[in-house]
């Protein structure tokens, strides 16, 4: 008998198997069993009666049947296995068997396919493994011989991808095995667990004499071969794949795959693609520099970058992205003849240029060429639209990529971004980067420089924090150094022994040294003492010393899980500096968003004992905003009445606080402008020049000042301390402080005093003025 198509054994798996309709009669009995027409029924009879006669003609004369009638038996044999296959339009299928794979009959459509591409099934065996085909055997064996039931054995299902015209095209083969029948040869082997479970899934492949002996069995009858081009779907998986390695591939490992992934999609492996994201730097579109790489219309109509502040070519770019219609240019018509010419140049002459967005955002733009005229039309596009949301996404990852590089680069050459000044970081940052990846070496960055602004200085500090924070730590110590010693004392601890004693002779010893009064290098010791010798030595104690139990558990229990010591008292301290600190930096973040609303100006914020802040305003801050010497009055005024706000807020929380502490108030007056630069060593502003120096010098001496010919701070709770040079900075504070005066907010005295000199700074005054709490409860 003549075979249409056949391919070699495979390799590593002995089966038998023979054409036989034998399986397919038994089959049509049952469908003609459960037809619910007489329709159906009569077809089913006549296809029955068909394949019966032809069965017993060639059984009875003992030759295969002719060609011509298995012909006309697999056309028959289409009409009752179609329908269980979704028929439709061009349906590639075949007849055959698979081991080895030999096709005695398919259709049109599959036919043509065959022509066209004689190797398309040459490595078609090798794309199901080995394991897979065993389990297949097993399972067909056990079920239609032992009688043993699986869910669904019908047959494999799998994909395989071939290049076809410089296209990847993807395809999946169902091999429907309902028709055939294994047959044992002349003893059925004892059914074995082994193989049920490995049928299953359940267990290991079977070796040597436990394996079922397949090579006994002839699989008798046909399969169904159906085969369906899943490139479109398989494609867009590729697509959706590309996300997940957008974290691990490189940005031209990304577009090659989505590139590729594209051409498959439209079927033209010519086709060039171009997807150009359109960042925005402070309002303004850029192209990254590496876009012109990667655009059709930069590289061959001799387009140029994105001028950052040419507004002809920030029009252009808007009007192109105002609205999400493509760009059709089937044949270059439409296009300026010096486009055209360009194009027509570099072997494209058919384009398109296709700006992706949403509503709300301008994404990008997906430009695509081609080398042969209309091959981009109404068809191509539609295709596009089915992954538009991917290419989209791909476009806001590089967009969010772009964002994070420029503000990576922000905070490795400069620092976190206020909205007062992030323009300007961002001007620099762009002009860096674009340098950079033009090719012209990092070198030095444009600086980020404001000159002349107005600076504000003011702190809130914790009174007395380091003292308190040392007589909460001696307290915890001295507690935990007692219980030591109520455990050493119990009876049932042991004496014996050079270890206890020394232990108790040390816990005696730095007891001693915190009632003397500890100094700083004693409270390290002590610490060390008890963490690193006596707490060892009670978890060694736990399980030889049960009557000791209860106590040593109980000691733990007091310990922080992290030190090994008491900390009850450090934890009073450290909790009532946090919530007032927290109160305090809460207010004044708070209030300074509103101080924005006055004017734009820079401002930071220092984490101490207490806070400091800085701010700085002037006219290089905000370029396009007046600046009159009545804004700086207003943040003075600010400034002093926030102070005032601060010190009622801390007074409030006192009564609530574990331990009670409280807040001074310092501001340094000065009138003159200084320049501030950003530094990049320390990823913060500083200012420069000579006299601007001595006002970073001033705010780092101040809050230790003593007031002259006494032993006194100037910095005391209830008050406010204004420190000045001269009389004049601090003239535009007395209004202010007059008209709170008036109010009852502060009261009426006022201090001038004299300084003691400080490390490198001499004559500074101070004014202090007590603030007034009667009506703090209301306030």
């Amino acid at each position: 008998m003549e075979t249409l198509f056949t391919l070699p054994r495979l390799d590593g798996l002995i089966l038998r198997f023979q054409l036989s309709f034998k399986p397919f009669v038994r089959f049509l009995e049952d469908q003609r069993t459960l037809a619910t027409t007489d329709g159906l029924r009569q077809l089913y009879t006549y296809l029955i009666d068909q394949f019966t006669a032809t069965i017993v003609r060639s059984e009875d004369q003992k030759e295969p049947i002719d060609e011509n009638r298995l012909k006309e038996l697999f056309q028959l044999a289409t009409l009752a296995v179609l329908p269980l296959n979704h028929t439709r339009r061009e349906v590639f299928y075949a007849f055959g068997i698979p081991v080895p794979l030999t096709l005695f009959h398919y259709s049109s459509a599959f036919e043509e396919l065959i022509c066209q591409h004689p190797d398309f099934l040459l490595d078609l065996p090798d794309q199901i493994q080995l394991l897979n085909r065993q389990r297949l055997a097993y399972q067909m064996i056990l079920e239609k011989c032992y009688a043993v039931p699986f869910d669904h054995i019908i047959g494999p299902s799998f994909q395989f991808q071939k290049k076809l015209n410089g296209v990847t095209k993807f395809y999946r083969l169902d091999i429907n095995n309902s028709f055939v029948q294994p047959k044992p040869g002349q003893v059925l082997p004892s059914l074995q667990l082994g193989w049920v479970d490995f049928a299953k899934g359940l267990g290991e492949l079977p070796t040597g004499e436990a394996a079922l002996p397949l090579e006994q069995f002839t699989f008798e009858g046909f399969s169904f071969f159906q085969l369906e081009d899943v490139t479109e779907t398989e494609t867009i998986k590729q697509l959706q794949d590309v996300f997940v390695h957008l974290h691990s591939d490189t940005e031209p490992m990304i577009y090659h795959r989505f590139e590729s992934a594209l051409r498959n999609l439209c079927g033209q492996p010519d086709l060039q693609i171009g997807i150009i994201p359109m960042p925005q730097v402070n309002g303004h579109f850029v192209y990254p520099p590496n876009s012109k790489n990667r655009s059709i219309f930069l590289q061959y109509a001799g387009a140029s970058g994105m001028d950052y502040k040419n507004p002809m070519a920030q029009a252009m770019v808007r009007k192109l992205t105002g609205s999400s219609v493509p760009y059709l240019f089937p044949d270059l018509g439409g296009l300026p003849e010096p486009v055209q010419e360009a194009l027509a140049g570099k072997g494209i002459r058919s384009f398109m240029l296709y700006p992706i967005g949403t509503a709300n955002e301008v994404l990008g733009i997906l430009e695509m060429g081609s080398p042969r005229p209309f091959a981009l039309n109404e068809d191509m596009l539609t295709k596009i639209e089915r992954i538009l949301p991917l290419i989209q996404e791909l476009l806001r990852y590089q967009l969010n990529q772009f964002s994070t590089n420029l503000e990576q680069l922000i905070r490795k050459k400069f620092t976190s971004l206020q909205p007062a000044v992030e323009w300007k970081f961002y001007e620099a940052a762009w002009s860096h980067l674009n340098q950079d990846q033009r090719g012209s070496g990092l070198g030095e960055p444009i600086p980020v420089r404001f000159p002349a602004v107005y600076p504000l200085y003011g702190a809130v500090d914790i009174r007395n924090s380091s003292v308190e924070r040392h007589t909460a730590v001696q307290q915890d110590l001295a507690r935990q150094v007692s219980a030591v010693e109520a455990i050493f004392s119990l009876p049932e601890f042991p004496s014996n022994g050079s270890r206890p004693e020394k232990l108790r002779d040390e816990n005696f010893e730095c007891r001693y040294k915190l009632m003397a009064g500890l100094l700083p290098e004693d409270e390290q010791e002590v610490a060390l003492f008890l963490t690193d010798e006596v707490n060892p030595y009670f978890r060694y104690l736990l399980p030889y010393q049960p009557l000791l139990e209860g106590q040593i558990q109980a000691y733990f229990a007091q310990t922080d899980p992290v030190t090994g010591l008491f900390s009850q008292s450090l934890k009073r301290y450290e909790r009532s500096m946090d919530w007032l600190n927290a109160a305090i930096n809460e207010y004044i973040d708070e209030e300074e968003k509103k101080l924005q609303t006055i004017y734009p100006h820079y401002f930071e914020r220092y984490r101490t004992d207490g806070t400091e802040y800085s701010i700085y305003l002037g006219q290089s801050i905000a370029p396009d905003n007046p600046f009159t010497p009545g804004i700086r009055l207003r943040l003075l005024q600010w400034q002093l009445s926030s102070m005032v706000e601060v010190a009622h807020l801390t007074h409030r929380l006192l009564s609530g606080l574990p331990l009670p502490l409280q807040t001074t108030q310092l501001i340094l007056a000065y009138a003159q402008p200084v320049d501030i630069s950003f530094r990049q060593d320390e990823r913060r502003f500083d200012v420069e020049g000579s006299y601007s120096i001595r006002y970073e010098v001033l705010k780092k001496r101040i809050d230790k000042a003593y007031i002259e010919g006494t032993q006194e701070r100037l910095t005391q709770p209830n008050t406010i301390a204004i420190v000045y040079s001269h009389l004049s900075e601090v003239t535009d504070y007395l209004p202010f402080i007059a008209d709170m005066q008036a109010s009852g907010a502060l009261l009426p005295d006022l201090e001038y005093l004299d300084l003691e000199p400080l490390q490198g700074v001499v004559h500074l005054k101070a004014l202090r003025v007590r603030i007034n709490y009667t009506n703090s409860a209301q306030s």
